[in-house]
């Protein structure tokens, strides 16, 4: 069989393009398209390269060269391993459908370390939803909090002019709410907060959990008097305090509005599997 190498690499750029966005979507985090598209360069020459020499297309090198394209899409995520491990799983959902398609269709799907599709574009899309739908029923949300459980959602905060998409894990044993006017406290980790404040937020780089109230008198007095302190206990720690806004509005995806104010916790949420908790 000719094999045509400029196909052989677009084929594998895109599906190593829809192979590592899914991966971010399953596990939660959130990844540039740059970072993505160069990852799926990688992953397209990677291929080019096992098929014209067939070491290259041996499972540790296969491994490593997974490694490598994850690094490029991924790097200095706090759930790098574990999104290695979804690219790995949803690849394999992949070539599983592909090898059955060639089987059904007497074609050539897989060549050497990657995808080679000599067949009708509508089979390829075909095959990228179905491997995408069955690892998203398997894999959703990383299956860190059980398959097909719906324990996330994503909400859209607003504060002057800026906002930010934030992924949020809904939380049972989180009853705060604002002292004054009762309102529920959604906690967002400081990294979600920061993107949403930019500039504004820069006094929350130095926060920490004994050190609320200092970096309330930091923040630009325009974003002070939106703020106050909020007491908490936790597990591990007798008593603290949180830094907590009001922001202009926060969305639910029907658009519906939440009213809360956020919380910041100085820590990672979740691993970065998602940017906070919500108890309501």
């Amino acid at each position: 069989m000719v094999v045509y190498l400029d196909m052989l690499f677009a084929a594998n750029a895109f599906m190593d393009f829809a192979t590592l966005t899914a991966a971010a979507r399953f596990g939660g985090v959130r990844a540039g398209r740059l970072r993505l598209l160069a990852a799926a360069v990688a992953g397209g020459a990677y291929a080019v390269g096992a098929a014209m020499w067939s070491w290259l297309a041996v499972l540790p090198l296969r491994l490593l060269a997974g490694l490598g394209i994850c690094w490029l899409a991924f790097v200095g995520q706090n759930a790098f391993f574990r999104l290695y491990g979804l690219y790995l799983l949803v690849s394999a959902a992949f070539a599983g459908l592909a090898a059955a398609l060639g089987m059904a269709t007497g074609r050539h799907l897989l060549i050497g370390a990657g995808f080679y599709f000599v067949v009708p574009g509508r089979a390829l899309l075909l095959a990228a939803a179905a491997g995408y739908a069955l690892s998203g029923l398997l894999l959703r949300g990383d299956a860190l909090h059980g398959p097909l459980r719906r324990e996330t959602e994503t909400l859209t905060v607003r504060l002057d002019g800026r906002e930010s998409a934030v992924r949020v894990l809904h939380d049972t044993g989180n009853v705060l709410s604002e002292p004054v006017s009762g309102r529920p406290v959604v906690v967002l980790s400081r990294a979600a907060v920061m993107r949403l404040l930019g500039e504004q937020g820069g006094a929350l780089r130095e926060l920490r959990a004994d050190n609320a109230a200092v970096c309330l008198t930091r923040l630009a007095p325009s974003l002070a008097r939106r703020c106050g302190l909020l007491p908490f206990r936790a597990v591990g720690t007798e008593q603290g305090m949180l830094l907590y806004f009001r922001p202009d509005s926060v969305s639910r995806a029907d658009k519906s509005k939440l009213d809360c104010v956020i919380a910041v916790d100085p820590e990672a949420t979740g691993q970065g599997a998602y940017d906070g908790l919500i108890g309501v």
